[in-house]
């Protein structure tokens, strides 16, 4: 084979393997652009549907006074420096995470030692490695 045949064999290959690898390219673009829709659009249904059933059930609800009886027991004092509103706001939380059927009782409000939540965050966050 001649100098010209060979060159236009390999030109004629090279042009095909950039057209081969950018159609593919462009491809994987188009399923993962469209992955992404389906996954947005399914995660957004359960919302619409949410927000229009808890439409439905304040118009259908009448909305009622709760009157909370006081318990038998002694109220507990507060320790360590806390004050009234510090143990009422803990315990409303504790209230608002068991409901109203479980009996709960809290025994003694004691302060962590450890560090908080928000500064273990930030610990993780700025140690974590590349």
């Amino acid at each position: 084979m001649d100098m010209m045949g060979q060159f236009t064999i390999s030109a004629s290959m090279l042009l095909t393997g950039f057209t081969i690898v950018f159609a593919v390219l462009v491809f994987l673009i188009l399923i993962i652009w469209l992955y992404g829709k389906i996954i947005t659009s399914a995660q957004n249904r359960p919302l619409k549907k949410k927000k229009i059933e808890t439409k439905v059930i304040e118009e259908k609800k009448p909305v009622t006074k709760t009157v909370f009886k006081a318990a038998d027991e002694p109220v507990p004092e507060a320790e360590n420096g806390l004050s009234d509103e510090i143990v009422a706001v803990i315990s409303a939380a504790v209230y608002s995470m068991y409901g109203s059927e479980n009996k709960v009782r809290i025994k003694s409000i004691k302060r962590s030692k450890s560090r908080s939540a928000w500064s273990n965050a930030g610990i993780l966050n700025n140690t974590r490695p590349f």
